[in-house]
């Protein structure tokens, strides 16, 4: 085969696998349910695999209005850290700045509290879909932007479940919002396939908790991996990619692993996170908050996140 050849055979097989990534990419994302059985479908989904990946769940304008209020948020951050406003009072933004530059924002908290519109507007959409999905009533119990700009910092392996547990509700649901596209490039979030077959024959864990899909994996205690799934763990798992566009949702329980790397495009990657809890476990969202305004450097609240945590 002489080396024209061998390099046009080289090019079909590389556009052949990139076919089959992009086409298994999407068929990993569903469209809103509007069937009873689809509904039925997309609950089984989320409950055995502990993510669901909703594709332009969000109407063009809604989109607009999010962007726009992304645009507010970070205005609004960035004059806290120029200014090195107090952030322990209520109904502010809690900035955390990235852990490379203390002027730059890499996500803000509680923004409900101080955009009465978006809560309306979340609690109008991704709280009444997440309570008619499974089936009973959810409420909010945290809510975040990350703003991962160019090279903005990698959030390691981790669970959520570690970081919530000492406020009483025993599993949560976060919501990501996507404002931006993302890509592998730019820092997409990734989850973990299989999870628990991958740790279903792992002596340290709890083979009842696993098979529920409750298990929390052994995690580093303090330092700057404060959070991080132990590597020996991490290693494991096989990740899939979600590479969402601008209006996809994406559900993910408090239990599956996942993780983002670092932004390395010229592009944002932002994205809204809303975090609910059944309702018949309470509402804890204002005591959430009181705790973290009153110590916010400590590590419960930074879970493998690339900001600069207190040491335990």
């Amino acid at each position: 085969m002489n080396a024209l050849k061998f390099a046009s055979l080289l090019c079909t097989i590389a556009l052949q696998c990139a076919a089959a990534d992009s086409q298994d990419n999407l068929e990993r994302a569903v469209l809103p349910p509007t069937r009873l059985s689809e509904w039925e479908k997309q609950k089984a989904f989320f409950q055995e695999n502990g993510y669901l990946w909703i594709k332009n769940f969000f109407s063009p304008e809604q989109v607009m209005l999010l962007q726009g209020w992304a645009e507010e948020i970070n205005t609004a951050a960035q004059s806290m850290l120029s200014c090195s406003f107090p952030q322990c009072i209520p109904g502010t933004l809690i900035i955390v700045p990235e852990a490379s530059n203390p002027l730059q924002a890499c996500r803000a908290e509680d923004l409900l509290s101080c955009y009465p519109d978006l809560y309306y507007f979340i609690a109008g959409t991704l709280t009444s879909y997440i309570s008619r999905l499974l089936g009973e009533p959810y409420v909010l119990f945290k809510d975040k932007i990350n703003f991962k700009w160019p090279g903005g910092g990698a959030f390691p392996p981790h669970q959520d479940f570690p970081a919530y547990e000492f406020f009483g509700p025993r599993e949560h649901v976060t919501a990501m919002v996507c404002i931006d596209t993302a890509t592998l490039e730019n820092g997409c979030l990734q989850v973990a396939e299989n999870w628990r077959q991958t740790f279903a024959q792992e002596p340290d864990l709890d083979p009842s908790e696993v098979e529920l899909g409750r298990a929390v994996l052994p995690y580093v205690v303090g330092g700057k991996e404060h959070g991080s799934i132990q590597k020996k763990y991490s290693d494991k798992i096989t990740w899939i990619p979600l590479e969402t566009g601008q209006g996809d949702l994406v559900l993910i329980s408090s239990f599956i692993p996942h993780y983002s790397e670092t932004n390395h495009s010229q592009n944002s990657r932002r994205a809204m996170f809303f975090t609910h809890n059944r309702l018949k476990e309470g509402d804890h969202r204002k005591a959430y908050y009181f705790a973290k305004r009153q110590d916010p450097l400590n590590p419960a609240f930074h879970f493998a996140t690339p900001t600069k945590a207190r040491d335990k």
